[in-house]
């Protein structure tokens, strides 16, 4: 392509671009196009310096609107990067600072955050993420579920550390929604077929209005050029990369000036992270992407709209973060950031529409979403309250390196390095970092506003989204981001008999306040054998679900027969109920669940409210032991039956049941029926819901129990797990069927 043609395509671009008047916003508010690039360095654009490469249509575009020259990535690293930009937050606050999601990550931006594509989506945007994803490849952090309503890329890099996942199947594919379009996907493709995708979703909502995120693949390596500009340039596979990405914005621009949306439409074109160094003496800025020196992070930066108002023409040294788009892009959408929605994203909105030179700060109220930053925590201690105030803390930039760890502070024309010393620099005149500062003033503030962010990040930073991938073996785990979610207090005396007492574990999720209803967790093991840890899983999976659940320990057969089981878990509820104040609990809403002899028992729970003889003396006696709901598994709840005369006769199948009631059916009647959670079931009892395994004994169905049930008006139901045995809770997909179920019903009937 020779320079002449490249004048004309200049001229041609600026043609295309101008004779825009600047007026006020419309009554429909403006479409949004913003264009991602992977790895482009700060020089590497004609109008940021670059020689080596001719880029007519984005250089049209910055003559046309305005080129940040103090632009910050969120992070100089990819998948933080983009985490930062969708939820206006710096990665950290969201629990995606730290290096890539690569094919295997089980993270990615949680449910809870609202994604600008879903803030717009929610307020009558059509929207599409067409390009690369990179920000979590489960179902809750895939593109239509973050708020895009179209998805056309590929989800993954093509690195090599990334492909090597995919060679068993083919390769990384290029999807369109849940559909795999090619596979594997060609580099060279990428850029004209996510430009074609885009104009078909341009055309679709040329009525408006839309919001296009178009993060392109390229520049990142392999890099990929099609036949037609490969060579084009003086910069090798790199700079033809690069024209070819200038020559398909121009596609995208000239399609909105046909359709005639291009003066009811903002462009916004940035970089991810940085490439490189400066390559002459007139580009003094040095590192590397990942690094956060300025080559790592600072990037390129435009934002174009003459037609909804923005101005025209000019360069601004205003720090601006990839984050500010969040609220800036809000605000020309005419939406105010919902609130309680804590956001590190400062509104630009009037210095993109020359309304003032700065970021103007949130007591100039200057646009709607002015005040946002004031949500964020403001609290300094006194050795920093007097040297910094809240505007200067909202304007600084705090830079984390590809680990996530906070490196250094940017605010004014000063950069201070944290570690491995500080180190003070004047990016104004020295924008290579190359000679140190001594400015002990400067130096302590911007120390103190680190201390500060790291604080308000300590406080208020939150978790990334996670799903659970299960074991290799299927065996049942809790995910550590479950674990701790959540307050335990072990080893809780509940009950007292003499000298002997009896402990419970009790969980309640973390920052949640008021009442909660309660679970007990109640062991199995024949009445013999076992302890509460085996039910700590239940009461680990139920307190993460908002409940207060405690598994207990209660007198084993072989210290104690019946009822001395039942009067420790009357105790227990006793106990919970009594102490409801300490443990945040509604005494009012209190449930029970347990597998085998603990199904046995928590259905005896349930229906022997008021009954004298089970009711203990283990203490708390003045408080009730009656339970609101109940989940027997795997349980026996006629205890009068034929099949438990023959089994408590069996000489070694029945000897727990001897021991536990003192002898066999026939010899023990009457100890059985006290024993027997049907024969004491009546219109007083609360709720129950039965659990069971497909391959458990058809007894545990308690037919004959929900029978009655029925009759007498009460809610109750069975769950059978498929392909289950009697003891499922170790293997994970068991144990998730269970924990779902239970939950329902738990909320059905505590909540």
């Amino acid at each position: 392509m020779t320079r002449f043609k490249n004048l004309r395509l200049a001229a041609f671009a600026l043609l295309c671009l101008c004779c825009h008047p600047v007026v006020a916003v419309a009554d429909q508010p403006p479409n949004i196009i913003f264009i991602f690039v992977d790895d482009q360095g700060y020089y590497d654009l004609g109008c940021y310096g670059a020689t080596e490469v001719q880029t007519p249509q984005i250089d049209a575009m910055a003559a046309q609107g305005t080129r940040l020259t103090d632009y910050y990535a969120a992070a100089p690293i990819c998948s933080p990067s983009r985490a930062g930009l969708l939820t206006g937050c710096y990665p950290r606050r969201v629990g995606n600072e730290t290096w890539v999601h690569r094919a295997d990550s089980n993270t990615g931006i949680h449910p809870d955050e609202l994604t600008i594509a879903e803030l717009l989506h929610d307020n009558g945007y059509a929207t599409a993420c067409i390009g690369k994803w990179h920000l979590g490849f489960h179902e809750p952090f895939l593109p239509r579920n973050q708020g895009f309503d179209h998805y056309f890329g590929l989800l993954h890099n093509l690195d090599p550390v990334e492909v090597v996942y995919f060679d068993d199947v083919g390769g990384v594919p290029l999807m369109r929604n849940d559909e795999v379009v090619q596979r594997p996907a060609d580099p060279a493709e990428l850029t004209r077929r996510y430009t074609d995708e885009a104009i078909e979703f341009i055309q679709q909502h040329r009525e408006g209005p839309f919001f296009l995120y178009l993060p392109h693949t390229m520049l990142h390596n392999p890099l990929g050029v099609s036949a037609e500009f490969q060579g084009s340039s003086q910069w090798g596979e790199y700079g033809d990369a690069i024209q070819e990405l200038d020559h398909n914005i121009g596609r995208l621009f000239e399609t909105m000036k046909r359709l005639g949306i291009d003066d009811e439409t903002i462009v916004v074109y940035a970089s991810d992270n940085g490439r490189g160094p400066g390559r002459t003496p007139e580009q003094p800025i040095r590192g590397r992407k990942l690094s956060t020196y300025e080559g790592g992070i600072r990037v390129p930066a435009i934002a174009w709209g003459p037609g909804v108002g923005l101005q025209s023409g000019v360069e601004s040294s205003a720090v601006v973060r990839a984050m500010d788009w969040y609220p800036t892009l809000a605000s020309f959408a005419g939406i105010t950031v919902p609130e309680g929605r804590v956001i590190d994203g400062r509104d630009i909105s009037p210095l993109l529409k020359g309304e003032t030179k700065i970021v103007p700060p949130p007591g100039m109220k200057k646009s709607i979403n002015a005040l946002v930053p004031l949500r964020r925590r403001w609290d300094p201690p006194g050795e920093w309250a007097e040297i910094i105030n809240r505007n200067e803390y909202h304007d600084a930039f705090f830079y984390h390196g590809s680990q996530g760890a906070l490196a250094a502070v940017r605010w004014k024309n000063w950069k201070l390095y944290l570690n491995p010393s500080l180190e003070l620099y004047d990016l104004e005149s020295d924008p290579g970092e190359n000679t140190l500062v001594r400015n002990p003033d400067i130096t302590r503030k911007l120390r103190g506003m680190a201390i500060l962010f790291q604080e308000e990040m300590r406080m208020d930073a939150r978790p990334a989204g996670e799903v659970f991938l299960p074991r290799a073996d299927g065996r049942t785990e809790v995910p550590q981001s479950t674990l701790q979610s959540l307050n335990v207090k072990r080893d809780v005396s509940y009950a007292h008999y003499g000298d002997r007492s009896l402990e419970m574990d009790v969980y309640r999720p973390k920052g949640v306040w008021g009442q909660l209803p309660a679970v007990v967790c109640i062991h199995g093991g024949g009445w013999a054998n076992g302890n509460r840890t085996s039910h700590e899983k239940i009461a680990q999976a139920l307190a993460a679900r908002g409940y207060v659940a405690a598994t207990i320990s209660y007198r084993l057969s072989g210290e104690a027969p019946f009822p001395a089981a039942i009067h420790d878990c009357k105790a227990a509820v006793r106990f919970l109920r009594a102490n409801a104040r300490e443990y945040g609990i509604d005494d009012a809403k209190i449930g029970a669940i347990g597998l085998s002899a603990g199904g046995h028992l928590t259905a005896l729970l349930a229906t022997s409210g008021g009954v004298p003889e089970l009711e203990g003396d283990g203490g708390s006696t003045e408080y009730s032991s009656e339970i609101q709901a109940a989940i027997p598994m795997g349980a026996q709840t006629d205890l009068m039956s034929q099949r438990t005369r023959e089994i408590s006769a069996v000489p070694d199948r029945g000897q727990i049941w001897r021991q536990f009631l003192g002898g066999t059916q026939e010899a023990q009647p009457a100890t059985y029926r006290m024993a027997s959670p049907l024969f004491h079931l009546d219109q007083a009892d609360p709720p129950c819901w039965f659990i069971t395994g497909e391959n458990d004994d058809p007894s545990t169905h308690a037919d004959a129990f929900r029978q009655r049930m029925t009759e007498l008006g009460k809610r109750t139901g069975l769950t059978v797990i498929a392909d289950a045995p009697h003891p499922f809770l170790g293997k994970q997909v068991w144990f998730d069927e269970m924990i779902e179920k239970a939950d329902a019903f738990f909320s059905q009937t505590l909540k």
